[in-house]
């Protein structure tokens, strides 16, 4: 068990410096590209991280809750799930006592937060307290509970908020480096009657459209506007 645990203990760090490299590899292509320095490409990735970090770390768990439209719950709310998750925290050795939540939905579902377990939380669905009996719902509880003990909450958070500046950057990139070559080739572009033209300074060639309808035009696409202007 203990050679599992380790070997669980290494994927978790090699997951978290495999996804840091990705995302200062990501900071270093895109700031080189966009504004010719990479450094500032790292420093928008590291800035962009941080700030969703701070916000993961400090409201994460409360975000989450207040998405999954969790209530939380006293003893006197639901007296046998508020006692079984007592009996896992005392079995644990856990210093405070989790708040409780449950989710009005009919799915079978459950789930731990929080950023330590000074300030942690388990919530539950409607639909696994009425599915489970007592014995059941202790070992999910238990579960739950071993995750607040082990800080896996945490590192699931953190290794979220990474994943989503990855993909922030990698969206928001690509749609930047679309639209920047869109750019470099369409520099001009003239309405006249029922068409436009647009220059083409990098290609030179030309070519012409004719279309009918209420306001004839014709579109010319090319690398010069003609001395004569566009035929109307």
């Amino acid at each position: 068990m203990w050679e599992q645990i380790r070997s669980n203990q290494i994927r978790s760090v090699v997951l978290v410096i495999g996804m840091g490299a990705l995302l200062v590899l990501l900071g270093y292509f895109l700031g080189l590209y966009f504004f010719g320095s990479a450094i500032g490409g790292l420093i928008i990735a590291i800035a962009i991280w941080l700030i969703m970090s701070l916000v993961g770390y400090f409201q994460g768990d409360s975000l989450l809750l207040t998405m999954s439209r969790a209530k939380k719950i006293r003893r006197d709310d639901h007296p046998r799930l508020y006692n079984i998750v007592e009996e896992m925290k005392i079995a644990s050795g856990l210093e405070n006592m989790p708040d409780i939540y449950i989710i009005d939905d009919p799915s079978l579902n459950a789930f731990a937060t929080g950023r330590n377990p000074k300030r942690a939380s388990v919530a539950i669905t409607s639909g696994l307290l009425e599915k489970l009996n007592r014995d059941e719902l202790q070992g999910v509880i238990a579960h739950e509970i071993s995750h607040i003990k082990n800080r896996d909450v945490l590192l699931m958070a953190m290794c979220s908020v990474l994943l989503g500046t990855i993909v922030i950057l990698a969206w928001y990139g690509s749609r930047f480096l679309f639209f920047w070559q869109h750019g470099r080739f369409q520099k001009k572009v003239f309405v006249r009657g029922g068409g436009w033209y647009s220059s083409n300074n990098s290609s030179g060639s030309g070519t012409c459209i004719h279309d009918t309808g209420t306001d004839y035009g014709t579109i010319c696409l090319s690398g010069d506007l003609p001395e004569e202007g566009i035929p109307g």
